[in-house]
């Protein structure tokens, strides 16, 4: 996994994304828009366009150093779920913003400089460890670009480093804000505590109509019907689709005979493994175990643990060695092998053998049919996703499509909360969030790009009608206004208690002496950080405990708002100094943090200057494709 990371992290391919992955950094807000673009332009920034080939190219470059990284191949499924595309697309707008703005300012480099560059990376390098013309035309061939394709990303990326490097490498944080830094998060102090209960605020009078009705006129916000929207929902996937696929029997028995492995539980051995330092020692030591040495013993003489003796329970494909496995899996149980050459001669013994087994087809039909038909489902999905958006085109309400491509229409009624109008969840498919997102952000008639739910599912949504919010009547909700001044008083009087404690305790008085006129135990916090815990003790005093001096009082609500805390500062610890490497290495990672925030607020601010234009359709139908 070493060497592929290092493969993945040294390439051409990856020097020419790391430019674009730190511009990743800014945020980006902009707003869909679909009107004016060809199918195959995907953005727009600044009147630059940013197309389908361009982002399926930059897909792919990520998707692969990704996998280099891993070790392994990774799947469209998870590239999605690791948020790949948004990232791309990031990466694609943030660019196109800085080479922008590099035009304007008239940058560049040399022809010379960029040729140079490119005989120094070693990804085009022959045998002989030197530029070679045909390794170069294979790997430009093997990405499909072509080499003034490939020059003039090479140009961008240097001047984009450029830009990158001036922002990111200016920044100096001084020792001052070092120090600074290093005592907010390292200083710490001890507090002691207790808490007023609810009990404490006394015996709560009945209050009358006309302190109810004083108290709603104040709070009305908090007694609102909240608005309620009824939409109608498709949910187009795989999922939905694959019922209606039809599969035969005969492409049944052919899907699982070609994934019979997928099917069958492989035998699994648990090895043992002596390793020595040449063959000489693996011959000397195999003579020794055919005349009845102990294989542990062994390992014990040659300075092997336990523990390293004993590789584990394995599968044939699972280890690591293929030529080792080969032979371990050939052994019977509790016979030792030969020594095997290898990076190092081994010898190997199977002490416990579990039988492998196969299903039948019969055993697994019904699995395979809804593997076979999801998957089938899928191909199909973005013919779905085409049909669907043709139909809403030509005028058809989402019911109406809905009927012609056979898919279920779900009408909902809900609030931004997700609850409908008796205050009950509503059960979404898929990102419900997102869905209620649209939802509460378009209108009757409004034809919606509907919402992505990955592996290729779309929600679409349509509003239908919209119950705008209301206030309550106090008739209606009386009861709730009584509920809510109680706990208000409750949290009013034990805040004026605490505020007399805390007065009392100026005077002289310990919190002990606090603490017993009002039957309370003292509790003592081991020594917290600015952003420490402590059980029974709310955030928000902690936070409030580093702005009193030694000895000082304060209070704060109770995390679930019911009671209150009064505390004293028990002691102070400042942070030890730092010496010069530490120092060192704060000013370091405050630096580069510096660096990024200049940089973010850099790219943020082209983007905001030239304008970016997303067309959603357009990515989905890109992603759909990946």
């Amino acid at each position: 996994m070493l060497s592929a990371l290092r493969k993945g992290a040294g390439g051409w391919l990856a020097k020419i994304l790391f430019a674009l992955l730190v511009l990743s950094f800014a945020a980006w807000g902009v707003g869909d828009w679909t009107s004016g673009f060809n199918r195959e332009k995907l953005a727009e920034v600044g009147g630059r366009e940013i197309t389908q080939p361009e982002f399926e190219r930059a897909y792919q470059a990520q998707l692969v150093m990704l996998s280099n990284q891993l070790g392994r191949q990774v799947t469209s499924a998870e590239a999605r779920s690791l948020g790949l595309t948004q990232r791309v697309l990031q990466n694609l707008v943030g660019a196109a913003a800085v080479n922008i703005h590099a035009e304007k300012l008239n940058l560049g480099v040399s022809e010379t400089a960029i040729a140079e560059n490119i005989r120094r990376e070693q990804t085009f390098a022959g045998p002989d460890g030197k530029f070679s013309r045909q390794v170069f035309d294979e790997v430009l061939r093997s990405n499909s670009l072509n080499e003034p394709a490939f020059v003039a990303m090479q140009r961008m990326e240097l001047i984009r480093g450029q830009i990158v490097g001036t922002l990111t490498e200016a920044p100096h944080a001084p020792r001052t804000l070092v120090d600074a830094v290093h005592h907010y998060r390292n200083d710490e102090r001890t507090l002691k505590y207790f808490t007023l209960p609810p009990e404490s605020a006394g015996l709560l009078e009945t209050p009358s109509d006309d302190v109810l009705k004083a108290y709603y006129e104040d709070h009305k916000r908090s007694f609102m019907a909240a608005e309620v929207r009824r939409a109608g929902t498709l949910i187009a996937s795989p999922d939905k689709l694959k019922d209606t696929v039809a599969v035969s029997d005969a492409d049944l028995k052919t899907s699982f005979e070609a994934n019979q492995k997928t099917y069958a539980t492989p035998e699994r051995r648990t090895i043992q493994q002596l390793i020595f330092k040449d063959k000489a020692a693996a011959d000397e030591a195999s003579r020794k175990l055919a005349e009845g040495a102990d294989f542990m013993a062994i390992g014990q003489e040659i300075g092997m643990k336990e523990a390293d003796i004993n590789l584990g329970v394995f599968a044939k494909d699972d280890f690591g060695d293929r030529k080792v496995a080969e032979i371990a899996f050939q052994l019977e149980k509790d016979k030792i092998s030969a020594p095997i050459e290898g990076f190092s001669p081994v010898i190997v013994r199977v002490t416990e053998i579990a039988p492998g087994s196969q299903k039948s087809f019969e055993e697994v039909k019904d699995q395979v049919r809804d593997e076979l038909a999801k998957a089938r489902a899928t191909e199909e999905s973005s013919k779905l996703y085409d049909q669907i958006e043709d139909e809403r085109a030509a005028g058809s309400s989402l019911a109406e499509v809905a009927k012609k491509v056979n898919l279920a229409f779900e009408e909902i009624t809900i609030n931004r909360q997700g609850l409908d109008r008796d205050g009950k969840k509503v059960e979404i498919a898929g990102k419900p969030q997102d869905v209620i997102k649209l939802i509460f952000e378009s209108d009757i008639g409004v034809e919606n790009n509907p919402v992505s739910l990955g592996d290729q599912s779309y929600a679409f949504v349509e509003v239908l009608e919209i119950t705008p919010e209301r206030q309550k009547a106090f008739e209606d909700v009386r009861e709730d206004v009584a509920k809510a001044w109680a706990e208000d008083e409750t949290r009013n009087r034990l805040s004026k208690k605490a505020d007399a404690l805390i007065a009392d305790a100026a005077k002289g008085q310990t919190i002990e002496a606090v603490a017993g006129a009002v039957s309370a135990t003292i509790n003592t916090t081991a020594a917290l950080k600015r952003t420490g815990a402590e059980p029974g003790l709310p955030l928000t005093a902690v936070a409030r405990a580093f702005t009193l001096p030694q000895d000082g009082f304060g209070s704060a609500q109770t995390a679930d708002r019911k009671g209150r805390v009064i505390f004293q500062v028990g002691g102070i610890t400042p942070a030890p100094p730092l010496d010069d490497k530490q120092a060192e290495e704060l000013r370091t990672e405050l630096s580069r943090a510096m660096g990024g925030d200049i940089l973010a607020q850099y790219v943020n601010g082209l983007q905001t200057a030239y304008g970016v234009q997303i067309n959603a359709k357009a990515v989905a139908n890109a992603t759909a494709s990946q």
